[in-house]
Parts: C-alpha cells; sequence; structure tokens
C-alpha cells in the first residue's frame, strides 16, 4: 500500500514496500524546485558526504592526493557544463532554489552541477588513460598502460530485451536491465524512482538519487525504454553529455529508434558507454555503443526477436551479424586484450582468466543461453531468474549467492556481487568500505508503462521486485 511522504505543488513523494518514488511536473526550473524542496535533506546529505567518497575513489584508482581528486572533479564539472542542454541547467538550477530555499543556502548551482557529473568522472577516471584536467590540449591523445593506477573491483550493468516469438504470450516487448555499482555512503538509502511530466517533450520514468536529474535511463510514455552500460574507449573528455543527460535527452525527445540515435549523432559525449534502446510499437531494439568520437549501431542478428548486451563492446565486423566501425579496436588497449585482429583472437583474449581490467564478459555468453533456455517464455517470473543468475559460463561454476567473485572475469556473473574496497578521505581524516553490486534491477512492459524495481537490499535483486505502472503514477492525483 502507498504512503505519501511529502507534497509541492504538483509533486509528490511516496513510498511503496520501502521503495520511494518522486513525480514532478511542470516547465524545467518549476519540476527541479519541486525535486530540491520535496528532498532537500537527502540532497545535502548526499552532496555533502557522497560527492567526498567519490573523491576518495579517484584518488585510490589514479594514486593522486585527496585534494586533487576533488579539484579534479571540479574542473571536470566545469569543463562539461557548456554541453548540458539549457532545459536540464534549468533543472539543475531549480533542484539548487528548491534545496535552498530549505534550509539549505550552502548547496548552491555549482554543487548541483558536480553531483550531476559524478558518475561520468568515475567512467573517465576508470580508464587507464585517464582524463587530464590540468593539461586539456592533450585529453584526446591515448597514452597507454596503467602504470600506477588500482584496479577497482567490479564493472556491472547489463540488460536484455525480447519480443514476438522470443517473449512468447502476446508478444509484448519486455526489457530488464541489472545496474551495478559502488556503495558509497549515502547510496543505498538514497535510491529513488523518478517521475517526470514535463509540460513538452515525452513523460517518462528513471532510478536515480535526490539531486540528480537521471543516471541510468527508464522508459517513456511512447513506448521507448532505454539503458545503459559502461563500455569504455580510448576517446574520452570530459567536453560533452554525460549519462544520466544523454538519458534524460533520448527519454523526453524520442518515440522511435532513429529518433533516439539522433540525439546521441547530434550531441557531444564524454565516454564509452552502450545504450540499449528498444521501442515497444515496432517491436524492435538496438545497442547504440558510442564514445566521444564514434557512434554505432548493433541490431538483432538475422531478424531474432531478443537483443542484449554488457560492458564489452560486440561492434565487430561480422560478429553477431554487425556491419560497421570496429569499436573493438577502440576498447582493446582500455580492457588492455592481447589480440584483436581476428574474431577468434579477440573472443579467446575476452577469455584471459589473468585479466583484470576486461568487465565480466561472460555475462554476454550467459545471456545468450538464458534467452535460447526461456525462449517464448520470456516474462516478469523469468526475467527475475535471468537478472539474479549467479552462473559463469567461463569456468562452467556458479557463484555462491553471498561470495564476492574472485576478480572481474572470474565468478563475475549477472547478478554481480565484488570484493570489498577501503577508501580514504584526508578532509576530515576518515575511511569507509565499499563494493559493488546490483544498485537497482528493472523488469518493463515498456508498451503497457508496467514495471518492477527490485531497490531495497544490497544486491538489491535479493530484497524482490516492486509493481508499479507509469500511466497510472502520471495520472495519480492523491
Amino acid at each position: 500500500m502507498d504512503k505519501i511522504l511529502k507534497k509541492h505543488d504538483k509533486a509528490r513523494l511516496k513510498i511503496r514496500n520501502n521503495l520511494k518514488l518522486l513525480r514532478i511536473e511542470g516547465p524545467p526550473h518549476e519540476r527541479g524546485f519541486q525535486h530540491g524542496k520535496i528532498l532537500a535533506s537527502e540532497i545535502n546529505e548526499l552532496i555533502t558526504v557522497t560527492l567526498d567518497a567519490a573523491a576518495a575513489v579517484i584518488a585510490k584508482t589514479i594514486h593522486c592526493p585527496f585534494i586533487e581528486a576533488k579539484e579534479r572533479m571540479r574542473i571536470g564539472a566545469e569543463t562539461a557544463f557548456p554541453f548540458i542542454p539549457d532545459e536540464l541547467k534549468e533543472e539543475m538550477r531549480g533542484i539548487a532554489d528548491g534545496v535552498s530555499s530549505s534550509g539549505f543556502p550552502e548547496i548552491n548551482f555549482e554543487k548541483i552541477i558536480l553531483w550531476n557529473t559524478m558518475y561520468d568522472q568515475w567512467c573517465i577516471y576508470a580508464h587507464p588513460k585517464h582524463w587530464n584536467p590540468y593539461q586539456p590540449e592533450e585529453k584526446s591523445e591515448y597514452k597507454g598502460g596503467r602504470p600506477g593506477s588500482f584496479v577497482l573491483g567490479g564493472c556491472g550493468c547489463s540488460s536484455f530485451s525480447a519480443w514476438g516469438e522470443s517473449a512468447g504470450a502476446d508478444g509484448s516487448l519486455i526489457f530488464g536491465k541489472n545496474m551495478d555499482n559502488l556503495s558509497l555512503p549515502g547510496i543505498l538509502e538514497n535510491r529513488l524512482i523518478l517521475i517526470i511530466k514535463p509540460d513538452e517533450g515525452n513523460s517518462h520514468a528513471c532510478m536515480t538519487h535526490p539531486g540528480m536529474v537521471g543516471i541510468d535511463g527508464g522508459f517513456n510514455d511512447k513506448g521507448i525504454s532505454m539503458m545503459t552500460q559502461y563500455n569504455p574507449s580510448i576517446h574520452e573528455t570530459m567536453e560533452g553529455c554525460g549519462i544520466g543527460i544523454l538519458s534524460r535527452t533520448v527519454l523526453k525527445n524520442a518515440s522511435t529508434i532513429d529518433e533516439a540515435y539522433n540525439v546521441f549523432m547530434t550531441h557531444p559525449r564524454c565516454t564509452g558507454i552502450a545504450y540499449h534502446v528498444a521501442d515497444a510499437k515496432s517491436n524492435n531494439a538496438a545497442i547504440i555503443e558510442v564514445s566521444s568520437e564514434k557512434v554505432t549501431r548493433r541490431t538483432p542478428e538475422n531478424g531474432e526477436s531478443r537483443l542484449w548486451t554488457t560492458n564489452h563492446s560486440n561492434s565487430y565486423p561480422g560478429w553477431t551479424g554487425y556491419e560497421g566501425y570496429n569499436m573493438i579496436n577502440d576498447q582493446a588497449p582500455v580492457y588492455e586484450l592481447d589480440a584483436v585482429n581476428t574474431i577468434e583472437n579477440w573472443q579467446t583474449s575476452l577469455k584471459d582468466p589473468d585479466n583484470l581490467y576486461v568487465a565480466a564478459p561472460s555475462r554476454f555468453e550467459r545471456y545468450r543461453t538464458l534467452l535460447d533456455e526461456y525462449k517464448g517464455n520470456i516474462n516478469p517470473d523469468t526475467a527475475v531468474q535471468i537478472l539474479c543468475d549467479r552462473f559463469d559460463p567461463y569456468t562452467g561454476r556458479e557463484r555462491e549467492k553471498f561470495s564476492p567473485s574472485i576478480s572481474n572475469n572470474i565468478l563475475a556473473t549477472i547478478c554481480a556481487l565484488y570484493p570489498e574496497d577501503t577508501f580514504f578521505e584526508d578532509e576530515p581524516a576518515r575511511s569507509f568500505k565499499a563494493h559493488t553490486a546490483n544498485l537497482w534491477s528493472w523488469i518493463i512492459y515498456p508498451g503497457k508503462g508496467d514495471f518492477r524495481v527490485a531497490a531495497e537490499t544490497f544486491p538489491a535483486q535479493y530484497g524482490g521486485y516492486v509493481s508499479f505502472n507509469l500511466f497510472d503514477e502520471l495520472a495519480d492525483d492523491s
């Protein structure tokens, strides 16, 4: 049963089975103000605590002082600012104004911008090259190697879509997504479903944290669903739009896969990400892989009625029916793949158990097996089985439910759980432990508006899924 927690103007925050859902509506500044006003204390906590924790992760990853990591993040946000669409700038300004009016004047517009670039900066500093904000003229030059860098355990996120004969029943398109990331201080207790009803454009739903306009895709009232997967490339920069910005832009403006593709083609991009876009009206899907320099589109092989992706590029000409630019050449140095001159060598290199950098490529093969196994019967119940799967086809072993994977490439399964790390801050001196697992998991029927979300425990799938409907949330005036 729903409980209304707070209201402001047309917005309302409610809770269902411990999951918080915020609906905002109106023009950009107004809906941002609603967001900031209702969640002011949560936003203050995240920006006060979690941003410093993010800087500690970057400091450990690239072996720099904590204070330098904070400055790098500040410069990164400043660099990205000109590329944020005006509408989302106004929404962020509204968030800042709402928080400030609620008794937190120190949470200004600049801090909201910084908070909204956090995940993008993680992506860029996870790379072996590491974008250098002090020498921007060198930002596009890949130097190779990772001397002195720390390998952060845990590369996550994966998704699948199925329709027609693959889905079975009435053939409606179903979409499943796992979002995996670090359990930084403040993150787990601040997972949020956001419903946006703009004055112009598509209404849409996404998952985020208070104060962020978006993170990880979502779906809209036109039947378009879109989810993101970290998919690194040597081509990276903060002079572009990040994952949350591009996600919201697609969801608000796209009614077809072609329109979504056009968003990526016409907006500068920060880092390598795979955007899984599905259209419930046409029963089709595409994996749109992007870097700061390239955009490619991978579609179902041989007219199949399913598609899936994980955290390594599959845009290799001749592989799964793809023809186009070879994104693997731009990814191989990042993942330190030995040989990618042929498909066979590339696939062999992906399976190297001693490779600490490659991001669990076994999950791609496991999805193929599971989608074959459940073909004709892919529904919310079997989708849960897929998204909770812990079998590693490379080792032939199933990971124990509460045991972490051995590395990024050994027992790193669809339902992810990675080893714990310790991170250090200097202001004040303190430390915290964090690890990567599933932050939230989605199962969506975008054409019907039905969606289920797991976002209570960690890994989130273990706490079960709660059902909602986008159209009901948009119409609810309680």
